[in-house]
């Protein structure tokens, strides 16, 4: 029982270190020597537990999408809590849920933009499994407000996810780039995100009918 214990923390460990890693420098510029060092283990334990740097990467991006995904399943219709009165209104929590996750996971946010520019190798992998069930879910709530005619049959839902996912991301990636256009302060504090989502859900309120 030791041994498993013990094997589970240095597959964390290298876990946790190689997503520190590759969300700073991308899958080609993070060198596997670095993350060794970081979580102080030898080589052959990360081909051990991933069998490679490739399959390393894979993992790490995996283990954020999951966090995602978990975050949907109990944030979204959460124990205790009144249901959504309407389709609009659980698609404005889906949009809550994915700004707070943005804002308190930045090395998911990082990891997206990197392998969005490293040519979507990784999230393509992930799409059956974990992406696309996570899309369809939010496709389907769209279908639904559009049917019930609070949206326009006009707009599509891939595209909407799109640009539910570009008005999150660009902020939270482009954090440091952007602070002069809010006069120099943090756009990643507490009460400058609140701001921002804030501003998303007036944004997003105009797309509906009613």
């Amino acid at each position: 029982m030791k041994q498993i214990r013990d094997a589970e923390k240095t597959r964390e460990k290298i876990l946790k270190c190689a997503t520190k890693v590759f969300s700073k420098q991308g899958f080609e510029g993070a060198s596997l020597s670095t993350i060794l060092k970081e979580a102080g283990v030898n080589k052959r334990m990360v081909y051990h537990y991933y069998g490679s740097k490739e399959g390393l990467y894979h993992a790490v991006h995996i283990r954020q999408w999951h966090l995602l995904g978990q975050w949907f399943a109990t944030e979204l219709l959460p124990p205790g809590k009144p249901n959504p009165a309407s389709t609009k209104e659980m698609l404005f929590r889906a949009l809550e849920i994915f700004h707070d996750f943005s804002a308190s996971h930045h090395e998911f946010v990082r990891l997206l933009m990197w392998d969005g520019l490293e040519g979507g190798k990784v999230s393509k992998a992930l799409w059956k499994d974990i992406r696309g069930p996570l899309f369809h879910k939010i496709a389907a709530l769209l279908d639904a407000a559009k049917a019930e005619g609070t949206l326009s049959k006009g707009l599509k839902a891939d595209h909407l996810v799109i640009s539910f996912m570009g008005v999150i991301l660009v902020y939270f990636s482009h954090a440091e780039s952007l602070e002069d256009m809010f006069g120099g302060k943090s756009l990643l504090k507490p009460k400058a995100a609140q701001e921002r989502k804030e501003q998303v859900m007036k944004l997003f309120d105009r797309i509906f009918l009613d």
